[in-house]
């Protein structure tokens, strides 16, 4: 998959003059309230941490952002917000891509989105421009509403970066100065990516490892799975491949996991295991991108009302789609042998995170993590398992012991479902009350914020404006393919 955001992201930077006649204002969404952070008692609530026995009668007090006490509820307690509730913690989106700046009022509308759907964390992995710091900080000073966000910086890439925004990394000393850097710039994480040396992966493992910093990403091409630990797999990148080279042309093929035996599975499955291996898989957003292929058969999510209607003009530009019947019956083949895969890798104690990589083709924010977590709860055989998924284990993965998991010392970024809901994915996908690092939304606002938003970005204005621009650079890119 070749990454052109970056390509259509500083087109449209550089034809923005021509809506500066047109009221470049105009285009921003208006802002969304923020509620500020306070203290707070949560009282007579049941406290449901997924995978876990829950704990009926509770109450958390929260101070400063974070978990303060849990205890028994007293008759002394505050009134309860919402008696006989049940609290669990906020989904993780472990896998997302932040919009750049030239999508203007985007980044504010992905992360009202992430709020939308019950999403209180993300991880960017793999900026697409400079901005995303910024987006990070105002979020965290309450200037925006939007869940906490956690990044990766630009993707560790090889002599030809699949991402503009990519670093070039050519040898080991480049791979640890770049690591360091970017751990200086407050980066949690180093991602690389699949056209990265053998030996500047090897030294960025090394070096990530001395700054305290997960190593994710795709397998490079020039490294074998069995050349990896302590590792975040993006997708399925490396996993065919333990004797066979992958292919030149894409990160890895669908058929290439459809082929693998039993044996090849186990094979996989035990080096995974023996070398602390964990996967992100992302066939929610496999599944999605097949819309392009075939809308008829493959309608668009609800969700996609929504984003402006520009993405489905600037998609074709970021990643490709499969085009004959072959391709898209394969696709669907692979997703089917994917999701068998990691319910077998999850048995064998393998970590298995969710995440969705947004900002592909047709990958809502927050409604495709509900989506990839259905896709997760048939491979584990229930929606509790999945819910785990992109709670504490994607807390372990994203921010150890600060995240995904309702605990003393934690951040209190909790969702507050209906008294006598049965926890499964569609309660959650109705919570009531959402806090973020002590900030209490109440469901009414985010919903108004959105209906706000929707009449802003589907506006004849917006969409007249921005529709123009993606259409000019859209032509350019098309006259470049043909050459």
């Amino acid at each position: 998959m070749v990454r052109r955001i970056g390509l259509w992201s500083l087109g449209i930077l550089g034809v923005l003059g021509l809506a500066g006649s047109l009221g470049f204002w105009m285009l921003f969404p208006p802002d969304v309230a923020v509620p500020p952070s306070s203290d707070r008692m949560i009282a007579g609530v049941t406290i449901w941490n997924p995978g876990e026995p829950s704990q009926p009668d509770q109450t958390i007090i929260v101070k400063d952002g974070r978990i303060a006490e849990i205890r028994p509820s007293r008759p002394d307690d505050d009134p309860p917000i919402c008696p006989g509730c049940i609290v669990m913690p906020g989904l993780i989106d472990a896998h997302v891509h932040t919009p750049p700046q030239a999508a203007i009022g985007n980044q504010r509308l992905f992360s009202l989105l992430y709020l939308k759907y019950g999403v209180t964390s993300v991880r960017d992995l793999g900026q697409t421009d400079d901005s995303i710091a910024d987006l990070q900080a105002e979020i965290a000073a309450g200037r925006i509403a939007g869940p906490r966000m956690y990044r990766c910086g630009p993707v560790l890439d090889g002599e030809r970066p699949s991402w503009p925004s990519a670093l070039r990394i050519v040898d080991g000393a480049q791979a640890i100065g770049a690591v360091k850097t970017l751990k200086a710039s407050g980066a949690s994480c180093i991602k690389t990516y699949t056209g990265l040396p053998k030996e500047a992966f090897s030294a960025a493992a090394t070096e990530a490892r001395r700054q305290g910093l997960p190593l994710v990403g795709h397998t490079p091409h020039a490294v074998n799975l069995r050349d990896v630990s302590d590792f975040e797999v993006q997708h399925f990148n490396g996993i065919p491949y333990l004797h066979k080279p992958p292919p030149e042309d894409a990160d890895y093929r669908s058929q290439d996991v459809s082929a693998m035996s039993e044996v090849d599975i186990a094979e996989v499955i035990a080096l995974m295991k023996a070398n602390r291996i964990s996967i992100l898989p992302t066939q929610a957003n496999q599944k999605a991108r097949l819309t392009a292929s075939d809308r008829k058969r493959f309608p668009p999510t609800e969700g996609l009302r929504h984003l402006p209607s520009f993405w489905e003009q600037a998609w074709p530009m970021i990643v490709a789609h499969p085009e004959s019947a072959e391709a898209v019956a394969a696709d669907l083949d692979g997703i089917a042998a994917e999701v068998a895969f990691v319910g077998k890798a999850r048995l064998a104690g393998i970590d298995v995170l969710a995440g969705t990589d947004v900002v592909m083709p047709y990958v809502v924010p927050g409604e495709s993590l509900h989506l990839q977590l259905a896709m997760l709860s048939q491979a584990f055989g229930g929606d509790e398992a999945a819910l785990a998924a992109a709670t504490q284990v994607n807390g372990r993965h994203v921010d150890r012991g600060m995240v995904g998991r309702i605990a003393v010392g934690n951040f209190a970024d909790l969702l507050i479902l209906r008294k006598g809901s049965r926890p499964d994915l569609a309660a959650v996908r109705d919570w009531q009350f959402l806090t973020v690092g002590g900030r209490m939304y109440p469901r009414a606002q985010i919903d108004a914020a959105v209906e706000s938003y929707d009449q802003h970005f589907r506006g004849a204005y917006y969409e007249t404006v921005m529709n123009g621009l993606v259409s000019i650079l859209a032509s350019g890119f098309s006259r470049e393919e043909s050459h």
